[in-house]
Order: structure tokens, then sequence, then C-alpha cells
């Protein structure tokens, strides 16, 4: 091998280490980045304010299972369509009302959530997490969704296997429900979280088992807050909930803050 050729295998050489050095912190940028995204999370569902309750945006689900590579992210709910149906005309306004008539998603099966205190008892539906980052809103009022972040180390985790279980519910709803075919305005399955107090239980039925945890933390928290801390797994097993909470902006759709519960396991 002449000189000239060396130096032109050593130059080679030196370029792929810094771009190895380069793709390795862009595979870690991900997993700080994420926790800046819980303000544009699912929380609530419409088009526009009711009396009470009020609509923000929503995200739609992943469907990328490859390495995160950006930031998690959501849409705001487009604007629904009126159907044609009698039923749609004339919005259901009671979340008791809805549930009993028209009952939750086929695909909310994946768990139960129950919350004494404020007598929720709502189905839950599972939304995997991809690469993309975007993490799915429920399909209406009454169902819960459990995030899958199995793609994102160090974060999530299903109920009872030791990590932190993330799950949102809408604070209230003013839309058309698809799968019910019918039009809701009123309160969410998560409508009353913040009332939530320390040593309030919360239960999940998950896997044919119930697993209990005792509320510790309740803070309304911005869109600047650390989010790393509340996705993280760590030493004890727990349970977040979150959902929509602050001032509602009618121009964007979308709320100020979120409201955090979290709870750690229990006999």
């Amino acid at each position: 091998m002449s000189w000239q050729q060396l130096v032109r295998v050593l130059r080679q050489g030196a370029r792929y280490a810094l771009s190895l050095m380069s793709l390795t912190r862009s595979l870690l940028l991900p997993i700080a980045a994420i926790v800046a995204s819980a303000a544009l999370l699912a929380c609530s569902g419409g088009d526009d304010p009711t009396p009470t309750p009020s609509p923000t945006p929503t995200s739609t689900e992943a469907t990328s299972t490859s390495t995160p590579t950006s930031t998690p992210r959501s849409t705001r709910t487009p604007a629904p369509t009126q159907t044609a149906s009698a039923e749609a005309v004339e919005a259901i306004r009671s979340l008791g009302e809805f549930v009993s008539e028209h009952g939750y998603p086929a695909d909310a099966s994946f768990a139960r959530v129950r919350i004494p205190r404020l007598g929720v008892d709502a189905g839950v539906a599972s939304r995997y997490v991809g690469g993309d980052g975007v993490m799915a809103n429920p399909q209406g009022p009454a169902d819960v969704i459990w995030y899958d972040l199995s793609a994102w180390p160090g974060m999530g985790g299903a109920p009872g296997e030791g990590g932190n279980a993330v799950f949102s519910g809408h604070v209230d709803y003013n839309a058309d429900v698809r799968y019910a075919n019918v039009r809701y305005r009123g309160p969410g399955v998560f409508r009353e979280l913040a009332g939530l107090s320390s040593g309030d239980v919360i239960e999940i039925d998950y896997a044919g088992e119930t697993f209990r945890y005792a509320v510790f933390r309740n803070e309304q928290l911005g869109p600047n807050s650390d989010w790393g801390a509340i996705w993280r797994t760590g030493t004890t097993e727990m349970v977040t909930l979150y959902t929509c909470g602050g001032e509602f902006d009618p121009t964007t759709h979308s709320y100020s803050d979120r409201v955090v519960v979290q709870a750690e396991r229990i006999p």
C-alpha cells in the first residue's frame, strides 16, 4: 500500500468513527426529548367548549415499530363530522348514561381501572408508542388508554410488573363518538382526577390479577416541568394517570397544563 493510499484509509476511518459518535448521540436524544411532550398528549376531545367541560388536542395512534428517533407528539382532534343519525343530533351529556347505552370501545379490554373515591370504573385499551413517539388518544369520553412505552428504555411499564404504568383519560369531550355513532358533550372519565388525595386507592385489573396503588402525588404541571421524572421507572412500582388541567385556549383548542396523579403499589 502506498503512502497516499494509507492516508486515504486513515481519513475514511476517522470519518466513520465520527459518524458513529453522531449516531449514538441521535439515539440518546429521544429519551430526553420525550419528557417535554406531556403538555401535548391526549386528555380531552372535541371541537368547541361546553359550558363546564372543554375540548383540547388529542393524538393519533402510533404505527411505527422502529427504534425511537423523534419526540412524542400529538395533533389536534379534527373537528367531528355530524352524522345523519338521529341519535347524533342531540348530544348525550351524562357520562353514566353514555356508558349505560353504548359501553366502551371493543378493544378496551386490556385492563380495567377503578378509583373508588371518584366512582371511576373504566375499560382500558392499550396503545403502542413507536419510533415516531405518537401517543394515541382515547376513543371516547369513558375509556382509558395505557401506553406501551417498551420502545423507550427506562420509561413506562405494564401494571404489576415493577415499572411505571402510564394511563390517560379525557377530562371532557365534545364530539361525535365514532364507535357509538352518537354525539357526546360533557365530562370525561378523568374529570375529577385533581380531587384525589394522598392515600386514595387506585385499582388496576390486569392479566387476571388486581393491583392496588395508593396516591402519593397530585399536581398540576406546565409544559416546562420535568416530565422525565413523571414517565421514568424507578425502584418503586407505581402508576401515573394524567388528564388536562389549567386554562383552556379556544383558539388552539388546548389546555395550558396537565393534572398528574401518581400512586405506588400497596398490598
